[in-house]
Formats: structure tokens, C-alpha cells, sequence
């Protein structure tokens, strides 16, 4: 996990930005009202920008300034819709985001985007994840077998888990599903991600489905 897991803030609405203030447990963040202010910071490293895609200055995903932003790793954004949009999502992804949410998402689902990506893991919603598992599978050959050596490495209660968080269920469904607490459900996946070495639950959904 980086050390500085403080986000910055990046938005020009004081609505949003109070509700992620209260959400994230921040009293004394870095705001930032533009997406000029935050180019100035690309030299910074190990920081988490909570970017409201709403703010009036930010570039079409094809401009040339995210590569700088993003595939060199500087920083890594959070890109955040108050109207998301699958395709967006998948865009932003695609271009190097640590993640995609609905900016006013409630609490605990906005505390829970920033902890997988102060853990470097990439946040996708369960519907964004259904969607990515069904068009991979849709491009596989219909009689192609789904390998199962990944389950071999683990107990059975982990290969329910991964099982489960590999169809998009959330830690909440999943403890609730295996009578258990959701910090149980969190070491699991530790364990599960760390024996099939994979660092987030996509890749653990693509070696769960077989998809290369």
C-alpha cells in the first residue's frame, strides 16, 4: 500500500467536494478546481486523484496530456461521473485509470474505491466487471474449456470466494453468502491474490474464467 494514501481532490463543485471530504474521513485535503492544477503536479509520485470528470477544463480522453498523466504513473486517477457511462469507464481503464465511479456514490461504496486503490489495485464496479467477464467470454470459442488449475491452489472456502468475486460479487454479498465478516472475506482475497498471483479482482476474474 503507498504510503501517502491522502487523495487529492479535484473538482470545482463544493457539494461533491464535501461529500467526498465526509465519505474519505479527510478533514485537511488538497483541492484542487481545476484540471490545470493538476498537470502542475504530474512531477509528484504515489499520490491518489479523486478527478470529477464535471470540472470545465478537462481534455477528451484522446488528448495527448493523459499519457503523461497516466501511462507513466505519476499519479494515479480516479476518474469520477456524476452521469457514468460504461463506455466512458472502459475508456478511462483502458487509457491507464485506477478506477471509474459515480461521484456521489454513497459512503461506504466511495471509502471502499479508496482503499483498493490506495493498495494499488484498479477499482471496477460489479456491472462494469459482469460486462468485461461476458464480452471476453463472448469472444472465446464456444467449445474452448474453461481451465481450472487456479482452483487447485487454493482451500475450498478461498476457491468460493474467488469463485464469487470473480462473478462480480461484492465483500458485503460475499460475506453474507459464507456467513462470514467482511474483514474475513478481505484476507481470503489477500491469500487468493497472492497464491495465482494476480493484484486486483480483474485478473482475478480473467484467470477464474479462463480468459487469457
Amino acid at each position: 500500500m503507498r504510503q501517502n494514501s491522502a487523495p487529492l481532490l479535484v473538482s470545482s463543485d463544493p457539494g461533491l467536494l464535501r461529500h467526498w471530504r465526509s465519505a474519505l474521513g479527510i478533514e485537511s485535503p488538497i483541492e484542487l478546481g481545476s484540471f490545470a492544477a493538476l498537470k502542475g503536479l504530474v512531477r509528484r509520485t504515489g499520490d491518489i486523484v479523486w478527478l470529477d470528470l464535471a470540472v470545465a477544463d478537462i481534455p477528451p480522453w484522446s488528448d495527448p496530456v493523459w499519457n503523461e498523466l497516466l501511462q507513466h504513473k505519476k499519479l494515479r486517477i480516479l476518474a469520477a461521473s456524476s452521469y457514468p457511462k460504461d463506455e466512458e469507464a472502459m475508456i478511462a481503464l483502458d487509457r491507464g485509470c485506477a478506477g471509474y465511479c459515480h461521484a456521489f456514490a454513497d459512503p461506504e461504496t466511495l471509502l471502499q474505491v479508496h482503499q483498493v486503490t490506495s493498495a494499488d489495485h484498479v477499482w471496477i464496479g460489479q456491472q462494469l466487471m459482469q460486462q468485461l467477464i461476458q464480452r471476453a467470454n463472448s469472444a472465446m470459442p464456444m467449445n474452448k474449456p474453461v481451465p481450472t488449475l487456479w482452483a487447485e491452489q487454493l482451500t475450498s472456502r478461498e476457491r468460493e470466494i474467488a469463485s464469487l468475486a470473480a462473478h462480480g460479487a461484492a465483500n458485503a454479498v460475499i460475506a453474507a453468502q459464507c456467513d462470514i465478516t467482511e474483514r474475513t472475506v478481505k484476507a481470503h482475497l489477500s491469500a487468493v491474490f497472492e497464491k495465482l498471483g494476480v493484484t486486483d479482482r480483474l485478473q482475478l476474474a480473467l484467470k477464474v474464467h479462463g480468459i487469457q
